[in-house]
């Protein structure tokens, strides 16, 4: 028997799904390969986690709990799920005839932003030739292609760019809306999706003093800004993985000038297996260019999906700096008994969306994972723009 570590045999297995035979052969390859087997370790300390955990004071699951039952019953459901997904099986088609028309497009310089990885965190990338060109940040509508987890191992470190784009909230609206039909695959951006709500995240947050402009009480009513920016994050359970944790970003400039930020990713080698950030495709390479301007008075939000070894452990460490100066880091951790806001819940729902529409994830999103995150966010409370939101969803589903 071929596995690999994502196979969804290794948890059946788990889960005492599979049939004698089936799961002999699972346990012979795992034995065979030692990321099969580190995987079903993995899978047997988050069941038990899971089974030992007490119930909520209010009754209700915990999201992480919510996500593994999702989980448990998509398995229940798969055939069904299978007649219904013979509808897609022609827009697949013609998405993976766009999808190969964009690797090609991708072939040529500059037509994508490229996220700058650093294999060695203590030694600083090669500086540029001085006779190189200085490379212009590409558009924000240039093509994207989406690849897999980074391994910790390989990529310790991330640079993240602040990207606030927005714009493709109103194509997918049009699309869905206007045209009653799904958008083209890789006309979706996740990342742009997820700017176009302002998220109010309640987990750590940084701020970045000027030091040209530093706040003293004696200045209170000058109107002057304090600070050049603003990081808060916040962690939940990843809807779509429940062994994995969606950590969300949210960098907010200061009311009156824009700043330079570099923001980086350090993953903790200890717990951290792999991760991905949510709508970019991460290049080893030193020479793309990031965007760093966060203009004065927005905000923009990333989100990284990271798989953990353990669920105790550390997740890593934020690195930042504005104007050239340092920033406070932020160390991050996942408190899996801590009830997610809703700012972050409603996130997770605008990530899941996305990639559902997106094809990615194919084996763990489908219509009904997307349909229960969104009646658990449905308020009479809502804002105007999330509440227009759920009605897009609802028009995606009934297509």
């Amino acid at each position: 028997m071929k596995l690999h570590p994502e196979d969804p045999r290794l948890t059946a297995q788990v889960l005492g799904e599979l049939s004698v035979e089936d799961a002999a052969a699972v346990e012979l390859a795992a034995a065979a390969d030692p990321a099969l087997e580190a995987e079903l370790a993995e899978t047997r300390a988050i069941q038990r986690f899971l089974t030992d955990l007490p119930a909520p004071p209010s009754g209700q699951l915990l999201p992480g709990q919510r996500a593994a039952i999702l989980t448990t019953a998509r398995r229940a459901d798969r055939t069904a799920r299978i007649v219904r997904f013979q509808r897609w099986l022609i827009p697949a088609a013609a998405a993976a005839v766009l999808a190969l028309a964009t690797v090609l497009l991708l072939r040529m310089p500059g037509d994508k932003p490229q996220l700058v990885v650093r294999e060695t965190p203590a030694v600083p990338p090669p500086a540029a030739p001085a006779v190189t060109p200085a490379i212009a940040p590409p558009p924000a509508t240039s093509p994207i292609v989406r690849q897999g987890p980074l391994a910790t191992s390989d990529f310790p470190v991330l640079d993240l760019p602040v990207h606030p784009a927005s714009g493709n909230l109103e194509i997918v609206s049009n699309s869905i809306r206007g045209e009653g039909k799904f958008p083209p695959r890789d006309a979706v951006r996740t990342e742009e999706l997820i700017n176009a709500f302002p998220l109010r995240l309640t987990g750590t947050t940084a701020i970045a003093r000027s030091s040209g402009n530093a706040w003293h009480p004696d200045n209170r009513g000058s109107g002057a800004s304090a600070h050049a920016a603003t990081l808060a994050t916040e962690t939940i359970a990843c809807p779509w993985k429940p062994s994995a944790t969606l950590l969300l970003i949210s960098l907010r400039g200061n009311p009156r000038q824009a700043c330079e930020v570099k923001l980086a990713y350090h993953a903790d080698p200890a717990n951290v297996l792999h991760y991905r950030i949510l709508g970019f495709a991460p290049a080893a390479s030193t020479g793309g260019v990031l965007p760093t301007t966060l203009a004065a008075n927005t905000t923009t939000t990333l989100a990284i999906e990271i798989e953990c070894s353990s669920p105790r452990g550390g997740l890593g460490t934020l690195v930042w700096a504005t104007d050239g100066e340092k920033a406070p880091a932020i160390s991050l951790i996942h408190r899996r008994d801590a009830e997610p806001s809703d700012d972050a819940r409603f996130g997770a729902l605008v990530c899941t969306y996305a990639q559902w529409l997106a094809g990615e994830q194919a084996g763990a999103i489908d219509a009904d994972v997307v349909s229960g995150l969104a009646r658990e966010i449905a308020s009479a409370e809502l804002p105007a723009e999330r509440a227009d939101f759920l009605k897009l969803i609802d028009r995606t589903l009934n297509l």
